[in-house]
């Protein structure tokens, strides 16, 4: 290896350590309960992570969103391929190996992860509706298939450059259709990873309107028409949140059934009752 190729891998390997280095502020705004997590989650369920690191900060600012990095809930999926997959990742996590991610970050690559890493963390659920068992078994073990790979960094860049305006951008990789970043079958990013999966059968995250059917009549069920699929490397995390066919799960609601909010709060609700009072 040459000094000047040598050079260039220490000085990308400082780049990503800073990248991925975390602050020491960060505020989480709801405690993540993590029974009601386990009780309420399923594989298939896309997750989606305010992030720490500076990497998320970036990601956070150009896409105009809270959310940072995206993941797939296998669950146990990992642990029942087989007594050396399972003996691995109970080895790894314990009892955690039942309640697994598959994500991808800077440096790692694609990697399974226990969903309680994030119990820190601002997260949201986002779960595919009405998709069929069998494609959603399908996505699972799409998703699963990817463990290895390696991060796209230029698919990150490309994705910051695509949201800048027509006249900054050089690249003016506008199309729906484009690919960006290294587009090989070895590199992906987290919300590429998982999009690529859900596209694989047809199911729909943020399509485009085919300029052919704009104003035709569509069916009651589908006011917007013939759609256009987006290429998965331009799929952000928060197009997931955007999205009209994921619902949100509010998993961490503090009380299942009647709901007695008003015995939550510190002052009891005094200076409620002294108002009504006057």
């Amino acid at each position: 290896m040459s000094f000047f190729r040598k050079l260039f891998h220490l000085i990308k390997d400082y780049v990503v350590q800073r990248l991925e280095s975390t602050p020491e502020v960060y505020e989480q705004r709801i405690f993540n309960d993590m029974e009601k997590l386990y009780s309420n989650i399923r594989k298939g369920d896309v997750v989606l992570v305010e992030g720490r690191s500076k990497m998320s900060t970036i990601i956070k600012l150009f896409s105009h969103s809270h959310w940072s990095h995206v993941a797939l809930y296998v669950g146990d999926e990992l642990i029942k391929k087989g007594e050396a997959l399972r003996e691995k990742y109970r080895s790894e996590f314990g009892s955690d190996a039942g309640h697994l991610l598959v994500e991808a970050f800077v440096g790692p690559g694609v990697i399974a992860s226990p969903i309680k890493k994030y119990q820190y963390y601002n997260l949201r659920l986002c779960r595919p509706y009405g998709i069929s068992k069998q494609d959603l078994e399908a996505v699972v073990e799409d998703v699963i298939s990817n463990l290895g790979k390696h991060y796209d960094e230029q698919n990150i860049i490309d994705l910051a450059l695509m949201l800048l305006p027509v006249w900054i951008n050089p690249f003016k990789k506008r199309s729906i259709k484009a690919c960006l970043g290294k587009c090989t079958d070895f590199q992906v990013i987290c919300s590429g990873l998982i999009s690529k999966a859900f596209q694989s059968v047809r199911y729909p995250i943020v399509p485009a309107v085919a300029s052919s059917t704009t104003g035709q009549k569509t069916l009651p069920m589908n006011p917007y028409g013939k759609l256009v699929m987006r290429h998965y490397s331009q799929i952000l995390p928060r197009d997931f949140d955007l999205s009209p066919n994921f619902e949100i799960i509010k998993f961490n609601i503090i009380e299942e059934g009647e709901f007695d909010y008003k015995s939550l709060w510190q002052d009891n609700g005094e200076k409620e009752k002294e108002e009504a009072g006057k």
